[in-house]
């Protein structure tokens, strides 16, 4: 039987190898859509590598991947995220950091079933951290399982959360959460990598994370890892987290409880 796990963090170590062997030679930067968002020829190349090392063992596998040019260089089938079982990749979550020699930046790899992650894996490339789970067996980081705990109050709590790209209104409701949940919180951090600031919840680097306007491919192998490690992610309603889910808030049980009344307050403003 294959390892879903094992395969996502195979996936994401080739992905990783590349953004490696790129570093510090940033080259065919382009943007997409807005000035902010951009790619990178090691996005591609890294999405090449991610979606070949699941096929080469999954024939027939089908991907959503956040760059589209993979599906046609790489020879594989583009899926959706309605299908009962496909491969979600985000191969350089942090590209502007990556631009910018700014050492957090990651390869996320996720196997969605039914609308739901059952295996991921994020791999910190700066750190060679890799961060997986699988549906029911827990998490782990470089092998050590993960127990999600940290801050249980505010005063006490480390919190990162990330920017939407849209500088208008999304930007706006994002400032807006950010004075509510700072002013009682210890520090807040911004890394710029959605996948990392999920892990880095069930790690116990932060206690908590929240950001607007995110995209499946940036969440669904975080959502995991934080779930596996005993804690609660939902969107800013409580709900819990699907593929359609675009504002996230993770957290020990706890403060996360705590985050959504604060969100609720700001969006009450």
């Amino acid at each position: 039987m294959l390892d879903l796990r094992t395969i996502a963090e195979d996936a994401a170590r080739a992905g990783g190898a590349v953004l490696t062997a790129h570093a510090g030679q940033v080259t065919g930067i382009r943007t997409k859509g807005v000035a902010t968002d951009m790619v990178t020829a090691a996005d591609i190349a890294s999405g090449v590598a991610v979606v070949r090392s699941i096929a080469g063992v999954m024939e027939g596998a089908r991907f959503v991947v956040e760059e589209p040019e993979v599906y046609d260089l790489a020879g594989v089938a583009r899926g959706s995220l309605d299908d009962d079982f496909v491969w979600v990749v985000d191969p350089l979550d942090g590209t502007t950091s990556f631009i910018h020699s700014y050492p957090c930046y990651s390869v996320s790899v996720a196997c969605v079933a039914g609308g739901r992650p059952v295996a991921g894996a994020v791999l910190n490339v700066p750190l060679d951290e890799m961060v997986s789970a699988a549906a029911g067996a827990g998490a782990t980081s470089n092998g050590v399982r993960l127990e999600c705990a940290g801050a249980s109050d505010m005063p006490g709590a480390l919190i990162a959360t990330g920017f939407p790209y849209d500088r208008g209104a999304a930007l706006d409701r994002q400032l807006r959460i950010f004075e509510r949940v700072l002013r009682p919180a210890h520090d807040v951090r911004r890394d710029g990598s959605a996948a990392i600031d999920l892990c880095n919840v069930a790690i116990g680097r932060t206690d908590g994370f929240w950001e607007t306007a995110l995209k499946p491919w940036d969440m669904a192998a975080g959502v995991l890892v934080v779930e596996e490690s005993g804690g609660a992610v939902t969107d800013f309603d409580g709900e819990p987290w699907t593929v359609s889910t675009r504002d996230v808030v993770a957290a020990n049980t706890v403060l996360h409880l705590v985050l959504l009344g604060l969100i609720a307050e700001a969006d009450r403003r």
